[in-house]
């Protein structure tokens, strides 16, 4: 590409929020305002190859994070989360790992913050034990380390969760073998281990000898 100079940006009105831009006299492109600014495009600026190529992943990066922003409104994420997000959305992979980067920076995405959080909930609102906990981490994108760190932060006492969650799944005798293997299987699920659901379900009902 030979060099061109910008003639004109011009705000269209039926184009809210965006800017054309003419070079040398002819119809460029059409960028928003965000990203016009960021890009510092003015009239009389000369765009050669790299130039325009600069413009160009500016625009793009400006849009990616216009769209984070957008995503980010809704809940917390991860950045993993964030990421794949982006790139659904038809954005490079290099813009939308920038973008995430850019997120980190300035605080909108966190993800110790977010396996904290994600973890309590899961523990306190859904009365999930620490296997179950682990695993939803994991599938949100959490590395292990962090999400170990988020676990070991949590002050929930999961031998009361386990007769909460008994206490709403059990429908009859707790006496009855069978039910109590299958409320058995329903608490591993939930990501409790063995151990703390044989001693809550026994403090429950004092018959330790029927989880044998």
């Amino acid at each position: 590409m030979t060099s061109s100079k910008i003639t004109a940006l011009l705000q269209p009105p039926d184009k809210k929020g965006r800017v054309d831009v003419y070079a040398d006299g002819e119809y460029l492109m059409s960028v928003s305002e965000d990203a016009a600014l960021e890009a510092k495009l003015r009239v009389g600026m000369v765009l050669d190859s790299d130039a325009l190529s600069e413009v160009e992943h500016s625009v793009s990066l400006t849009r990616a994070k216009n769209k984070a922003y957008s995503y980010l409104s809704y809940g917390d994420m991860s950045e993993r989360q964030l990421f794949q997000k982006l790139c659904r959305c038809g954005f490079e992979d290099s813009i939308a790992a920038e973008c995430v980067g850019k997120m980190r920076e300035m605080g909108f995405v966190d993800d110790a913050r977010y396996a904290a959080s994600l973890a309590d909930s899961l523990a306190n609102s859904r009365l999930y034990g620490p296997r179950r906990i682990e695993q939803e981490l994991y599938r949100r994108g959490i590395d292990s380390e962090t999400a170990k760190e988020a676990l070991d932060g949590l002050e929930t006492n999961f031998t009361e969760s386990v007769k909460a969650l008994a206490r709403g799944r059990l429908r009859r005798d707790m006496s009855d073998p069978r039910e109590i293997q299958k409320l058995i299987a329903a608490l591993v699920r939930c990501g409790h281990d063995y151990d703390t659901i044989k001693s809550s379900l026994s403090e429950m009902t004092d018959e330790e000898e029927i989880y044998e």
